[in-house]
């Protein structure tokens, strides 16, 4: 069966994604709209985290847009705005995932096996995801993260690791290349590593990221630059050698 989030199928051209908090939605232009195949809403950054508000926020965005929706609660120690409790976090996700089409969850928390579950449960696809801001881990460790993964049955595995030089940047593009089939997103995070939200997808990476009001990680680019970014180097049209299962 095809990877599908809603009416999108990540794999049969560069998939953009904008990364927003609830006050960026109000700042998400038709020009932006226009760009962006996926939102995902950061609740780690949201004003507040009562349930109903949240929910309320997930109905509007998909009413107001009709572009599929990704769950994002980024732990603190992957990238996360704010510290929250996990038995916190996995009631939003409860809460949340019903009404999401795509859900993200870091492979090393320990609610992966179980939101994963959840989110099968109604029939939405998982990003396992694993971020790394010091350096980019040898490609045996790589594996370990893709094998854990897959373990656990995620649909899709994002690795978002710090570039520290352009031999970081070429590692884990060749990395991404050889894994073509695999169902990857890859990022070189930091400034050497933009590039990489532009090249990666050229060599399988399912998923770019670029933000709306401030950047959510270290090199993104706004949703419209990578656009034009992407559009200069000619992939909007890239298929992947067979389909994703």
């Amino acid at each position: 069966m095809n990877i599908k989030a809603g009416k999108l199928k990540p794999g049969s051209r560069p998939v953009i994604s904008a990364a927003v908090s609830d006050i960026d939605i109000r700042l998400l232009k038709p020009s932006d709209i226009k760009v962006i195949d996926l939102i995902e809403l950061r609740v780690d950054m949201f004003k507040t985290l009562s349930e109903d508000y949240v929910k309320s926020v997930f109905y509007k965005v998909k009413e107001r847009f009709s572009k599929p929706v990704l769950c994002t609660i980024r732990l603190k120690s992957e990238g996360g705005r704010k510290s929250i409790d996990e038995n916190k976090r996995y009631a939003l996700f409860k809460a949340i995932i019903p009404r999401a089409d795509m859900v993200d969850i870091e492979i090393q928390s320990r609610l992966f096996s179980d939101v994963v579950r959840l989110s099968h449960r109604f029939k939405k696809r998982v990003i396992a995801s694993y971020h790394n801001f010091k350096s980019t881990p040898e490609k045996r460790f790589l594996l370990k993260i893709l094998a854990k993964a897959r373990h656990a049955s995620a649909d899709i595995i994002k690795l978002a690791v710090k570039a520290n030089s352009m031999e970081d940047v070429v590692k884990l593009a060749c990395f991404t290349l050889e894994h073509e089939k695999d169902n990857l997103i890859t990022i070189s995070l930091g400034e050497k590593g933009r590039v990489s939200r532009v090249i990666n997808p050229l060599l399988g990476s399912l998923i770019t990221y670029g933000y709306v009001g401030n950047p959510k990680a270290d090199g993104q680019m706004h949703v419209r630059q990578l656009a034009e970014q992407i559009k200069v180097y000619g992939i909007c049209s890239r298929k992947r050698s067979q389909p994703m299962t």
